[in-house]
């Protein structure tokens, strides 16, 4: 375990292989993180039931309060945040973490998106892959879900790459804030084999 003077340091967070490396947001990481959610608006904004925030207008601001209260929730062992990066040239690729966190069933939610601008590479194939083993192999997670709206075809495909299973279709789970519809949510889980 990585210690600065006794104390637990980030670093010890950090996942990575040759390709990714998924580090915890934090406040340097603000701009980038604005930077990739504008260009990424058109594509997150197709599904504001899932992802609501996305419907408010980005500024600089609100990302800065974003990654200060992810630092918080890490703090408190409710959620962590991380920062998709490629390894070579360290590009911003997208987010990806952990929530609703069950410590005593070692159970968990994953969530992520990509930056539009890398869309369709492998990255975030290559990133979830890695998050969800690290996940269970090293924190000893036994089960991970994601949910996702049907309609997001490149989500779902990328969660069935990554060998989460579909175990149903949640019909009318959520209401899309734009129209008033109701939304389906997959419901894929990854088990510890």
């Amino acid at each position: 375990m990585d210690q600065q003077g006794g104390q637990l340091t980030l670093d010890h967070f950090t996942i990575e292989n040759d390709q990714i490396e998924l580090k915890i947001l934090q406040q340097k990481d603000a701009a980038e993180l604005y930077a990739a959610i504008q260009a990424s608006l058109i594509e997150l904004r197709k599904f504001p039931a899932s992802l609501i925030w996305s419907l408010q207008e980005p500024n600089l601001e609100a990302s800065h309060a974003f990654c200060l209260s992810r630092m918080q929730a890490l703090l408190n062992k409710e959620n962590f945040v991380y920062v998709v990066r490629d390894q070579d040239c360290k590009n911003f690729l997208g987010v990806m973490d952990i929530h609703e966190i069950n410590w005593e069933k070692n159970s968990a939610a994953v969530g992520f998106w990509g930056n539009a601008q890398f869309k369709q590479q492998g990255y975030m194939c290559t990133a979830l892959k890695l998050f969800a083993e690290t996940l269970m192999n090293q924190w000893s997670f036994q089960r991970l879900e994601a949910f996702v709206d049907t309609e997001n075809v490149l989500a779902r495909k990328l969660c069935e790459k990554v060998d989460f299973k579909i175990i149903e279709i949640q019909q009318g789970k959520v209401q899309n804030p734009v129209d008033g519809s109701m939304r389906d949510i997959c419901r894929y889980v990854l088990e510890k084999k």
